[in-house]
């Protein structure tokens, strides 16, 4: 017994006539009685007693159709979810991301939210490396990481930027005038390698290239955080150039020679996805970037 049997019950039940269950099925009336023998020969009784006008269920038969519609409401109902999941518009994607791609992230789940309600959406604040390994091992669909990506995973990129040291603007001049070298003599506010191990890494090997190790004297979890406490007297930084503007007047930047310097995120998913969410997801964010100016995203 299959659904097209509780399907053919179910229809003999509404329309109580052989002629026309058979019509609103779209099948023959001799092909409709042998499915119902099929399934009474099954059942071991009758569903149905004939009468000169059409057919009235049985004790059997009543309750079997209660049973057959609750059966096909929810077969309808899974097929539904399934057809909804396979379009992207349902289901789970678990996304990670970095101090870096806070704020993108923020403005495409609240898009996605619109555009697929039914989709939940889990958000995990994970070093790039991190992610890649749960990329990798199937616990993440996309991640925000620092570009290049390995080969074996796809990547888009959403951030193109330049690392800036952000000072307070009472020592601008004077830095500047001395060389970014002098930034190893300030006291240092970064980032922990516990909340980006990459952002970290990079500080420290641009640090490096302009000849010093920096003297760090105080951390904090993210950018607005940093720069606030630059702006307080606390310390110098390097961040994102995007993360210093539009912020307080008491930061300055001094702009980074090196190519080094350049600072570039992508969204990262793996070649064999098999989220369909993670396509949506992904048209979101190539929309925003196309509504953002210039390169520096």
């Amino acid at each position: 017994m299959d659904l097209h049997h509780l399907r053919a019950v179910a229809a003999l039940a509404e329309q109580l006539h052989f002629g026309r269950a058979a019509r609103a099925l779209h099948v023959s009336q001799p092909a409709l009685s042998k499915q119902l023998k099929q399934i009474e020969d099954e059942l071991g009784g009758a569903l149905f007693v004939r009468g000169r006008s059409g057919v009235a269920p049985t004790a059997l038969g009543r309750q079997f159709v209660d049973d057959a519609r609750a059966i096909l409401r929810d077969a309808d109902q899974a097929l539904a979810r399934a057809r909804r999941i396979a379009r992207g518009e349902a289901g789970v994607l678990r996304l990670g991301f970095g101090v870096a791609t806070a704020a993108l992230v923020a403005r495409v789940v609240v898009r996605f939210r619109q555009r697929a309600p039914d989709v939940h959406i889990e958000l995990q604040d994970m070093s790039t490396p991190a992610q890649l390994e749960a990329l990798r091992a199937g616990a993440l669909d996309l991640g925000f990481v620092r570009l290049p990506a390995p080969p074996d995973l796809a990547s888009l990129e959403v951030v193109r930027d330049r690392l800036v040291a952000a000072v307070p603007r009472g020592r601008a001049a004077a830095l500047e005038a001395a060389g970014l070298r002098a930034l190893g003599d300030e006291p240092f506010v970064l980032i922990p390698r516990a909340v980006s191990l990459s952002f970290n890494d990079h500080v420290l090997r641009v640090c490096a290239h302009l000849g010093f190790r920096p003297r760090v004297t105080q951390e904090a979890r993210d950018f607005s955080t940093v720069l606030a406490l630059v702006a307080a007297g606390v310390g110098v930084t390097l961040v994102p150039a995007t993360a210093v503007r539009g912020r307080s007047t008491r930061v300055a930047q001094l702009r980074l020679p090196q190519a080094e310097a350049l600072w570039r995120v992508g969204a990262v998913w793996r070649r064999d996805q098999p989220n369909p969410a993670v396509a949506t997801f992904r048209g979101l964010i190539e929309a925003d970037l196309a509504r953002r100016p210039g390169r520096e995203r």
